[in-house]
């Protein structure tokens, strides 16, 4: 759904820019046929697809008719909010207000006349809207293009300014919990072993690891992720080991020996670097071929670790 929106919208850019170089000073033609007034609004949620936002297809979609006059704006935007614990949600947001005369006057203007003058590549979009008259019917319409073919800085700008209150949130999904919070570790990460070892690759710097206290974050790979080529990792926990305890440990890591033959896929791995986040970092699979990754600032360094060295890290945790 999201790439074939994509699609949409891009060939509708193009098309403009296109216009543009054939006939400037002419408008785009507005998009033919009218658009679909429902009888009643529900929700956002129930609306409104929040993995396929694409704003900029509103350039192609039917006019504001004009037996239709607007008497409440609702805007449907996803984004990120904090919890009270510390953790981070995916929210849908829906915002409903009365403030609908700029808006109303944008959606009245026509498209204006194309430039043949440079244009930048940027495509400035807008919030899923609708608007609903007096009696409760709604429809999404579309907006009218500037100069360069993209969406009318009026449009944008009463958009963006309505005095909207925000009536339902509703949590689509958790982005951070509140564990990965406390310990400072991303909720996602990529199994860099197996992403610098993709094909065969073996790099050929020296191993160094950074020294002081450290964090650890270990992840859970799913089995669906586990043969790509960068797994995508899932926090599961971790937390900060002091520069006394990764002293040894440290040791053991640089000692590991040349790399095995090993084509097993890592189901767990760990990301360790400086609690203060400076450069440097030790990437461990804590199953499959246990193989170490070394980032160091001369290039990177793969090495063989073993079962017993990672349970003796996940011990530090």
């Amino acid at each position: 759904m999201r790439t074939v929106t994509l699609l949409v919208a891009v060939l509708a850019a193009l098309a403009a820019c296109g216009a543009r170089a054939d006939r400037p000073g002419d408008p785009a033609p507005p998009p033919s046929g009218a658009p679909e007034i429902h009888d009643a609004w529900t929700s956002c949620r129930q609306e409104v697809d929040p993995n396929a936002f694409e704003p900029t297809i509103v350039l192609s979609l039917p006019r504001l008719p004009a037996g239709f006059e607007p008497a409440e704006l609702v805007v449907c935007s996803s984004g990120l909010q904090e919890r009270p614990d510390g953790g981070e949600d995916f929210v849908l947001r829906e915002r409903r207000g009365r403030d609908v005369a700029a808006v109303t006057a944008a959606l009245r203007l026509p498209s204006a006349p194309l430039t043949d003058n440079p244009c930048t590549a940027d495509l400035p979009g807008i919030a899923w809207f609708a608007v609903l008259d007096a009696a409760g019917h709604w429809l999404r319409p579309g907006v009218a293009a500037d100069a360069c073919g993209k969406i009318r800085f009026e449009a944008r700008t009463a958009v963006e300014h309505a005095q909207l209150t925000v009536v339902a949130t509703t949590v689509l999904g958790e982005s951070r919990s509140a564990s990965s919070a406390a310990s400072g570790c991303p909720m996602g990460y990529g199994n860099m072993v197996a992403a610098e070892t993709a094909g065969g690759r073996l790099p050929g710097a020296e191993p160094d690891a950074p020294t002081g206290e450290m964090r650890v974050c270990l992840y859970t790979v799913a089995p669906a992720e586990q043969a790509g080529d960068k797994p995508a990792g899932r926090f599961e926990r971790g937390g900060q080991i002091s520069a006394a305890a990764w002293a040894p440990l440290r040791t053991k890591l640089l000692a590991a020996g040349p790399p095995a033959p090993c084509t097993a896929n890592a189901g767990r791995f760990a990301l360790i670097r400086r609690a203060d986040d400076n450069l440097g970092a030790v990437y461990f699979e804590l199953d499959g071929c246990h193989r170490l990754l070394f980032e160091t600032a001369s290039g990177s360094a793969v090495r063989q670790g073993t079962p017993a060295l990672a349970a003796e890290l996940e011990r530090a945790v």
